[in-house]
């Protein structure tokens, strides 16, 4: 059943250069986790947003572990590309290169929705702009038929539980460092 709907998808949809580039552009933001492995070391630079950029990168080294060294080995799922030569045509016309580990689940969703959750966790509202980009690049993995619908559903799953994980559980071990920090101030403060 989503060997036809990518084939579909295949069939009806990759005739636009518009959205066959776009969705391509889009699925480069999370080539390798770099785009958000970036915003993770810029909020380190600075004091208001050091946590922020401390959880993003624990809650992505959590998540890649997860997909990419623990699942992915185990399940084996093939590319959708190994069932159906027309996508290697398709990805081969607009110069993609074909991804070479398993498809399950999806790491490029895992990190995009990994960021998004940690994002919308720590500034509620101004933070929820970034499920725009997780959901696009969920939605270009799919559209390039290099993921099944439920590589994706699953990658965004286990990036938002990682980052929920790593948000309540880093965030109390960061508050009881800085207490003890103060406790320790205090008490030097105190003794002088």
């Amino acid at each position: 059943m989503e060997l036809s709907f990518l084939q579909w998808i295949n069939s009806n949809l990759h005739g636009s250069t518009f959205f066959n580039y776009f969705f391509k552009c889009i699925t480069f933001l999370c080539e390798s986790g770099w785009v958000c492995i970036l915003l993770g070391f810029v909020l380190l630079f600075f004091k208001r947003t050091r946590r922020t950029g401390i959880l993003v990168l624990i809650s992505l080294l959590i998540g890649i572990v997860l997909t990419n060294v623990i699942i992915k080995p185990l399940v084996a799922r093939p590319r959708p590309y190994t069932l159906d030569a027309s996508f290697i045509d398709y990805l081969s016309s607009i110069k993609y290169k074909l991804p070479g580990e398993y498809s399950f689940p999806s790491g490029h969703t895992q990190v995009a929705f990994n960021t998004a959750v940690v994002m919308a966790i720590i500034y509620k509202r101004k933070g929820a702009w970034a499920f725009l980009p997780a959901s696009l690049i969920a939605v270009s993995r799919v559209f390039l038929c290099v993921h099944y619908p439920t590589d994706v559903l699953v990658g965004a799953i286990i990036g938002a539980i990682s980052a929920i994980v790593t948000c309540y559980a880093i965030n109390k071990l960061i508050d009881k460092i800085v207490n003890k920090i103060k406790l320790k101030k205090e008490t030097i403060s105190k003794n002088t």
